[in-house]
């Protein structure tokens, strides 16, 4: 079996069990329902700039936030305000359809990674840009707090198992 993330639901077992110990739990359906598929990413500079000796180090940023499996998507993308507050740097512009009309907004090249999973990162991405209305200053685990939309750019990559009447997904690449 590849790699895999597991959505967490909140069941803390002790001890834990061993990694490929597959577990029955009954439980609601309402957390996806409500609010789908965030998980924790880290975005990062891309390392295209910091291989570059002309990059300032000192702009190279990265942050733990929430992002939102959107398969309506076909590229990722990052908060506007977010990828201000990151100082990233606009590699050029990409026309999106969105359910405001078309726009056009800038992309950006980013690292990005899945914490706490063995899912492989996406280094020197190439991302869209969106109004998420992202709060950096609030609370970075709320689940309506999310700062990127992963689109069909990464999840064609991934093995998405949803599980609705359980409340879980397995993803593996």
């Amino acid at each position: 079996m590849g790699s895999f993330y597991r959505h967490n639901i909140g069941i803390n077992i002790n001890p834990p069990p061993a990694p490929e110990t597959q577990i029955g739990i009954n439980s609601s359906p309402f957390p996806l329902l409500l609010m789908g598929l965030n998980l924790p990413v880290v975005i990062s500079t891309a390392s295209l700039y910091l291989e570059n000796p002309n990059f300032n180090k000192a702009l190279a940023s990265s942050i733990t936030i929430l992002a939102h499996l959107d398969t309506g998507a076909t590229k990722t993308s990052i908060d506007i305000g977010l990828a201000k507050h990151l100082n990233l740097t606009p590699t050029g512009s990409l026309q999106s359809t969105t359910a405001a009309g078309l726009i056009t907004m800038p992309t950006f090249a980013i690292d990005l990674q899945f914490p706490n999973t063995s899912l492989k990162s996406f280094i020197n991405l190439s991302i869209g840009s969106c109004n998420l209305n992202f709060d950096i200053t609030g609370n970075l685990n709320e689940p309506k707090n999310f700062a990127i939309l992963i689109g069909r750019d990464i999840l064609s990559y991934w093995n998405i198992v949803w599980n609705g009447p359980t409340s879980t997904v397995l993803i593996n690449d």
